[in-house]
């Protein structure tokens, strides 16, 4: 047995015996209380204790709300005064959630329909998702196409009671993805009578119309409880065409603008064009055909333009797009249906059962192109006699309306789960729990039938266009008898069972020894099954999103242990430890701990300190993904340097392997992301009503999980067998024998070439995917106020202010390279506050939010010349000896964007004691960021990272109360 294995057996077992202490005490504690004994508190005439609850971040309860960690709640009411429609719209207006995240506006978006949230800069996957304190299962499609996270748009509003922010590591309480810190997301039970919302909204700039239908209830009894609620939640896709300032090229910033949209206008994306691939032009249109298509193309002189010679080539006349980006979705649509119900019993022996159910029907829509047609390329046509290259995009008439070139995201996930609580003897509480949670979505896109569009087009030999219905409108129905609508399907699934234990062990020197532990059991899996009938080489039809392929599943073990000692009456600790084992991991399993210091040493004040180790198991789609292929030429860096051609390591030299077959799928022996965190702050109780906080943390994270490239695998294949590297610079961290073991294995080669000397064989295929091979450290402050305060004449007061400064963001994207400052990328401060009001029957609400500015598209990059050229060099000088600005130097280019600043306001009024009528205006000053990100050429020319195309927003609300 190793030495390795003899540690985790002796902290299982260490863990098991404190554990299971209580029930080895709670026989004795029982037999030695006579049955008529009185309680405690009555037989001594002691009061009784204050109800105490659990908080996010310790199973143990507690009676003081602030803990040795800051933990930020947010109530169902606050998330209705402060004008948000949704959780998720709330939870990204945290302080603590300053990273950004894929916008709906992305290219080629991965999940129309799920909303990932990044807390600490640390990655989506890297904060832990709880519901009533249960883990949620995985969103099925991977996040950018390669990593699992949780999805925060399926958390209907009406079921929420409030939700607890933990920033910080809490592996050692949580387990897994607990990194930067926990959302634990409180569900309503034991609610009493019924409340019925009815509320509806929309943009002020048009578009984005909303409508949310909720009832939420329960009844009880003398032993029982049951909550129910009901939401129906509809909001509109937004299209580009619905902000004109942003849904075509021309709408470029004039800064962005390089030589060649200058000398002869910008070039729009094709609409229609038929190229002659032997004369470089592309032929007229027919008279008027660009003008049939209700103003969607217009006729167009294709120019270039050599900036070197100062000459403009005409290359003939197109169709091209009048707006390309109009039916683009700025923001995605949803179609939301939710139930959930929650019931509990108190049976007569003090134990008590409870039962949930939980589940979440939804269609997410988007698009981002309208479909089209191509020839795949250059063909002989006979009729003309010429190689051609065809392009037709379709109309919204064509198709039978723009909604049919939307994707749709069919999704359902449900949640079941059922409980038994009770208590061993009169110290400690236990609670048993068994769940199954499920997700699918069903993907459905349009696509374009290949070899049906090809006869319609060309005829059924492929060789003769049809100008007519190339260059005409087709009709509905021709446009069905040549398309379909390809369907994906994602799963994930989730089972676990949890076994809680908690109480006080005994008195100690300063006060009771609380306690905690807690065995849990999962399996989790998901499976992503693409439409068969666009993989390979006789696809029917293409996908308009990345191809994923995976699945697998795999268990989950742990137990972990949580004390809280009094060491003086003004001064506590707490620790915690925690051993989980996941299959299909390399190495040991994750052991990980943390430890606190609360101090009061006045009743008003409290310093408060942590430290904790944390892990993020490797995500299901890391290991388990199945090979997606690609062809693509590389250098061969191996043979250049046995060459002895270091330095000149280029494909001018002969040094490419061409037509390489590049696979990227998982990797099964991955290790576990580890991390650890500190936190150090106070929290003030300065007079009745105020209070103010600050703490400091930083997060660090090592082994970090990401893609090597191609390139990547082919620099470590050359280093680990010659030392050296193209450059001939040495490399900072070279890698390990088991990263060469794993890098070598990754490439294969065709013979070596006779009479080559040192020389191999070409490069052939290439194995990329996953590695552990990053890290990443960040810190910053946080600070909030809360004051309340009552007026005889004005009414009830409330102000809540939070704000977070990012101080440090380093992150080192390979174990070779050096850390590198990313703080200056990212918004390096944000803010959120609330000042509400209540008198009578009237209450109002005004909220405001600012996130710091983010780096222009040419941050560090150089300010062009009069021309709009700008150099590529470090130092930003023209080094390109054909070019007329040859020599010349600019300057770097330091510029940003923002802040992003909005403003919220709502008001109420009770018009009947059991009906109110609410009003919300979101986004009062209607800020888009209209002036655009100056460099920003690409679409949607917005900082789209921090602002929201959608402007102003307004709705109404109807509350009926039910009693």
């Amino acid at each position: 047995m190793s030495h390795s294995t003899l540690r985790r057996s002796a902290l299982t077992c260490a863990l098991l015996s404190v554990l299971f202490a209580p029930l080895a005490q709670a026989a004795p504690d029982q037999a030695q209380a006579p049955a008529d004994a009185e309680p405690a508190a009555a037989a001594t005439g002691k009061p009784t204790d204050i109800d105490k609850v659990t908080v996010t971040g310790s199973r143990i309860k507690r009676a003081e709300i602030e803990g040795p960690a800051p933990v930020f709640t947010i109530t169902a009411a606050q998330i209705e005064k402060e004008g948000f429609n949704t959780v998720y719209d709330a939870l990204t207006t945290l302080t603590e959630a300053m990273g950004t995240v894929e916008s709906d506006i992305a290219w080629g978006q991965h999940t129309v329909n799920a909303s990932p949230l990044n807390l600490r800069n640390m990655g989506p996957g890297r904060s832990l998702l709880l519901i009533n304190g249960r883990r949620v299962v995985d969103y099925p499609l991977p996040y950018q196409g390669k990593s699992n996270f949780a999805n925060y748009n399926n958390i209907p509003t009406a079921i929420v009671e409030r939700i607890e922010v933990l920033a910080s590591g809490a592996s050692a309480i949580y387990g897994s993805d607990a990194v930067a810190g926990v959302i634990n997301v409180i569900l309503k039970k034991e609610y009493q009578g019924d409340q019925v919302k009815i509320r509806g909204g929309t943009s002020t700039r048009g578009g984005r119309d909303a409508i949310d239908l909720s009832w939420a209830g329960g009844r009880s009894g003398d032993n029982w409880s049951v909550t129910y609620a009901l939401q129906y939640f509809k909001r509109e896709a937004m299209p580009a065409g619905e902000r004109p300032f942003m849904d075509s090229e021309f709408d470029a910033p004039p800064l962005s603008l390089n030589p060649q949209d200058r000398k002869v206008g910008i070039l729009p994306s094709v609409g229609i064009r038929m190229f002659n691939a032997g004369t470089g032009q592309r032929l007229m249109p027919p008279p008027g055909a660009c003008d049939q298509y209700d103003g969607e193309f217009f006729l167009q002189n294709r120019r270039t333009y050599n900036r070197n010679t100062d000459t403009i080539s005409n290359t003939g006349w197109q169709c091209g797009q009048t707006a390309t980006f109009q039916h683009w979705t700025l923001r995605n649509g949803s179609e939301d249906r939710s139930g959930y119900l929650y019931g509990n019993y108190d049976f007569a022996n003090g134990m008590k059962g409870w039962a949930s159910l939980g589940v979440w029907s939804s269609r997410g829509s988007n698009m981002t192109f309208m479909p089209g047609w191509n020839s795949n390329g250059t063909y002989h046509d006979v009729g003309l006699n010429a190689d051609l290259d065809l392009v037709k995009s379709f109309s919204p008439r064509e198709i039978g309306g723009a909604q049919s070139g939307y994707t749709h995201s069919d999704e359902l996930s449900w949640d079941a789960a059922v409980g038994l609580s009770g208590k061993f003897g009169e110290r400690f509480d236990w609670d048993f729990s068994i769940g199954r949670a499920e997700y699918t979505v069903d993907e459905k896109f349009p696509a374009i039938l290949r070899a049906e569009a090809d006869r319609y087009f060309l005829g059924p030999n492929r060789d003769r266009v049809d100008q007519s219905r190339f260059w005409n409108p087709i009709s509905p129905q021709d446009y069905a008898s040549i398309s379909t609508r390809g369907k994906n399907r994602a799963e994930s699934w989730l089972t676990s069972a949890n076994f809680i234990v908690s109480g006080d062990l005994f008195e100690g020197w300063a006060g009771p020894i609380g306690f905690a532990g807690q065995l849990e059991a999962a399996k989790q899996g998901y499976s992503l099954a693409p439409d068969p009938n666009t993989i390979g080489d006789n696809r029917l039809y293409d996908q308009t999103a990345n191809l994923d392929l995976g699945s697998g599943s795999r268990n989950h073990y742990a137990v972990g242990v949580e004390f809280k000692i009094p060491l003086l009456k003004s001064l506590t600790a707490s620790v915690a430890g925690r051993y989980d084992k996941y299959d299909a991991v390399s190495g040991d399993a994750a052991s990980t701990y943390n430890a606190g210091l609360e101090w009061r040493p006045f009743s008003n004040l409290l310093v408060r300190g942590t430290y904790a180790t944390s892990f993020r198991a490797p995500d299901m789609h890391f290991v388990y993904a199945t090979p997606s292929t690609s062809v693509a030429d590389q250098t061969d860096y191996l043979n250049c340097l046995r060459a002895g051609q270091q330095g000149n390591c280029n494909w001018d030299a002969g040094f490419k392997s061409e037509d390489v077959d590049i696979a990227r799928q998982g990797t099964p022996d991955l290790k576990y992301e580890t991390g650890n965190s500190w936190t150090v702050g106070f929290v003030w109780d300065i007079a009745d009503g105020l209070s103010v906080s600050t703490d400091y943390w930083r997060i660090e994270l090592e082994d970090e999980i990401d893609d090597v490239g191609a390139n990547d695998v082919l620099l470590d294949e050359a280093y680990c067998l010659t030392g050296k590297t193209p450059s001939g610079e040495p490399r900072i961290s070279p890698p390990s024998s088991d990263r060469c073991r794993l890098q070598l294995g990754r490439v294969t080669r065709g013979p070596d070439p006779d009479g080559a000397g040192p020389l191999v064989g070409q490069v052939t295929d290439i194995r990329t995917g996953p590695i552990n091979r990053a890290a990443r450290n960040v810190e910053g402050l946080d600070a909030s106020l809360k004051y309340r305060f009552t007026t005889q004449r004005w009414g009830d007061f409330s102000v809540g202010l939070n704000y977070t400064n990012l101080l440090k963001l380093e992150t080192q994207t390979d174990e070779s390279a050096e850390m590198e400052d990313k703080r200056t990328d990212e918004p390096r401060s944000k803010f959120r506050g609330s000042v509400n009001w209540q008198r009578n029957k009237w209450n109002a609400t005004v909220y405001a939010d600012r996130v710091g500015s983010v780096p222009s598209v040419r941050f560090r990059g150089c300010r062009g010349f009069a021309d709009g050229y700008a150099p590529g060099s470090d130092d930003c000088t023209d080094t390109d000896p054909a070019s007329p600005t040859f020599g010349q130097k600019t300057e770097k280019y330091w510029g940003r964007v923002g802040p992003a600043i909005t403003w919220n306001m709502s008001a109420g009024y009770r018009i009947a004691d059991n009906a109110k009528v609410n009003v919300y205006v979101s986004n009062i000053f209607d800020e888009v960021n209209e002036d655009k990100d100056p460099y920003k050429k690409d679409f949607a020319f917005i900082a789209d990272r921090i602002f929201s195309p959608v402007g102003r927003e307004i709705a109404i609300e109807y509350v009926l109360d039910l009693k």
